[in-house]
């Protein structure tokens, strides 16, 4: 069977980094990298609303500076942050369908299993985001998260599908390396001041 390439779909694509939390109203292909990260999706299959967040870390209480941490670099505050959106916008998460990535064991395997398990944040991860979900009803329509390796996703946010492909070590941090490398000159870009004319 022919796997169709999210990529080709004719929707506009977003990159959603560490960190970042993505919503949207309007048909978008959402795509991210995830190693030790997890990620949820959000589907409102009646508004055909969508949105998805990466997160590293598992909870709040690691964070050091509140002013300059963004609150979807953590997953406990990423479910909050999007159910938010969601429920600003008309949808309680009662309507909402999820999907829960990511949390690989991302350490060598060649780590002493007890350190191993101690370093595991791809499980700490995966963890908070499931209890979070599950403080406001919610539990995963399907999931594909810990193991050795990284993934890849696609998203659509206007059916709620999702393609994942997975990657070796080297591939995953070559794809976030290009990914944080596009959002700096991104972000250069924005903060660049504007051209004299004349």
């Amino acid at each position: 069977m022919h796997r169709p390439d999210p990529e080709q779909s004719g929707l506009p694509l977003g990159h959603v980094s560490i960190g970042d939390c993505a919503f949207a109203l309007k048909p978008v292909m959402l795509t991210t990298v995830l190693g030790s990260c997890v990620s949820v999706t959000f589907h409102h299959p009646g508004r055909g609303a969508g949105g998805m967040f990466h997160a590293m870390l598992p909870d709040k209480g690691l964070r050091r500076n509140a002013e300059r941490s963004r609150t979807c670099t953590f997953a406990d505050l990423a479910v909050e942050s999007m159910l938010e959106r969601f429920a600003a916008a008309g949808m309680p998460p009662r309507e909402l369908t999820v999907k829960i990535f990511g949390g690989a064991n991302t350490l060598e395997a060649s780590c002493k299993p007890g350190l191993r398990e101690m370093l595991d944040v791809g499980r700490k991860n995966v963890n908070a985001a499931l209890a979070a979900l599950a403080e406001h009803g919610l539990t995963p329509s399907a999931s594909d998260v810990l193991g050795p390796h990284g993934r890849k996703l696609y998203f659509c946010t206007s059916t709620g599908e999702v393609w994942v492909s997975y990657l070796t070590p080297e591939l995953a941090l070559r794809y976030l390396a290009a990914q944080q490398q596009a959002k700096a000159e991104a972000e250069a870009k924005r903060n660049r001041p504007p051209e004299k004319q004349g």
